[in-house]
């Protein structure tokens, strides 16, 4: 069945995309000796990734649609690859946030790619289990990023661990363009790049797709961004951890996160109601979040509370499905970036306000500021998914 080797090769290009764009939480403590960044800055340098990974989507999900998913995919995973070269050799600044930028935008439409051939090559009922299986059979990404990283960085220094996985971007090149069949395009019409592109900006403003883009702004930027960035400086400065328990929690963190969008991706077959499912789960994610900046300071309740934040935002896979069913004919690689620059967008916007807020009030106040705007975007999403649902719960 092409839909095996070819759905295997993109979820190593996720893999990837999870491990490029989590190191910044292992390696956080060499760029910021070494580069001379305060914690704003580290948090400024690092949303670099995320504001490539935005920029991303809008182009890609174009992509997608009109060139298929291998040409589409192995062009991003050569940007990719090229971004994590450069962080890996930056000599200042300036050229990290670069590579950092590349980085996210080579990384920007992976999982598009990997459910664009879902949806072509698999029956329209295992499309959400396979959405929810991706995350987590890509998790060896969020793995790598962990004690492994930990590990190369003792040995050799914070730049070892972009470098592997530049090699890695490699690697995972070569398996797309081999793998992955060429599939016929969704979209063969002649209107332009540009005006495709500015269809993704129209649906993700749409009606159809708002209460989706709305939770996406604020669900998975709050992970992430505990996962990538807080959750090390949390462990090490707060509880005072090493750096190899470091590693080992956010490895375990990320063995939870990854099997969390496979649970609600199971799930998806058998609850009538979607959206009230992914709306109680993100309020409660906030409620977990919360947590550490309000009461945290013991290892045993902080690491729970993080690992409950990251199962519960792992209900966010459920967009996937509610998009692929709004999306319009022809379109369904621009829906999907519709809401993946959604996530993203909350992450360049969510994260440098996170690092103002460390400078003025410690890591607790960055923690809150995705707190609140977690429970905020949840409330918005449970009230206007409410106002129009069918059977399935999609708004």
């Amino acid at each position: 069945m092409a839909a095996v080797p070819a759905l295997a090769a993109l979820i190593g290009a996720v893999s990837l995309s999870q491990w490029a764009r989590t190191l910044p939480a292992v390696i956080a403590g060499g760029v910021t000796v070494e580069l001379g960044l305060s914690e704003a800055g580290l948090a400024a340098a690092t949303a670099m990734v995320h504001l490539g990974f935005a920029v991303g989507q809008v182009p890609s999900g174009a992509a997608l649609d009109r060139v298929g998913p291998r040409r589409t995919a192995s062009v991003l995973l050569a940007i990719a690859t090229a971004g994590l070269t450069l962080s890996a050799v930056a000599p200042g600044v300036w050229s990290f946030a670069f590579g950092q930028f590349l980085t996210g935008l080579g990384c920007s439409g992976l999982f598009m790619a990997g459910l664009m051939v879902a949806a072509q090559l698999l029956p329209p009922d295992r499309f959400g289990q396979v959405a929810g299986l991706m995350p987590a059979l890509s998790g060896i990404g969020l793995l790598a990023s962990g004690t492994p990283s930990a590990w190369l960085i003792g040995i050799a220094g914070w730049r070892a661990a972009p470098a592997a996985a530049a090699v890695a971007g490699v690697l995972c090149l070569i398996a797309a363009w081999r793998l992955v069949p060429s599939l016929r395009p969704q979209h063969t019409g002649q209107r332009g790049l540009g005006a495709e592109c500015l269809d993704v900006l129209l649906l993700a403003a749409s009606p159809m797709l708002r209460a989706p883009v709305v939770l996406a702004f604020v669900g998975y930027p709050a992970t992430l961004a505990l996962r990538g960035l807080w959750a090390g400086p949390w462990l090490t400065e707060v509880l005072g951890f090493g750096l190899v328990e470091t590693g080992n929690v956010l490895a375990g963190l990320s063995v939870v996160m990854s099997l969390a969008p496979a649970l609600f991706g199971w799930l998806d077959r058998h609850v009538r109601r979607r959206a009230g499912v992914m709306g109680l789960a993100h309020l409660a994610a906030a409620a977990s979040l919360a947590w550490l900046p309000l009461a945290g300071g013991r290892a045993a309740p902080d690491i729970a509370a993080m690992a409950l934040v990251g199962v519960l935002i792992g209900s966010h896979v459920l967009l996937y499905p509610m998009t692929r069913e709004a999306a319009p004919e022809g379109g369904t690689g621009k829906a999907l970036s519709a809401v993946n620059l959604s996530f993203f967008v909350g992450l360049v916007v969510l994260q440098p306000l996170s690092g103002l807020a460390a400078r003025g009030g410690g890591l607790g106040a960055a923690l809150a500021v995705f707190a609140v705007a977690l429970a905020a975007g949840s409330a918005a999403f449970v009230m206007m998914s409410g106002r129009r649902h069918g059977p399935t719960g999609t708004p």
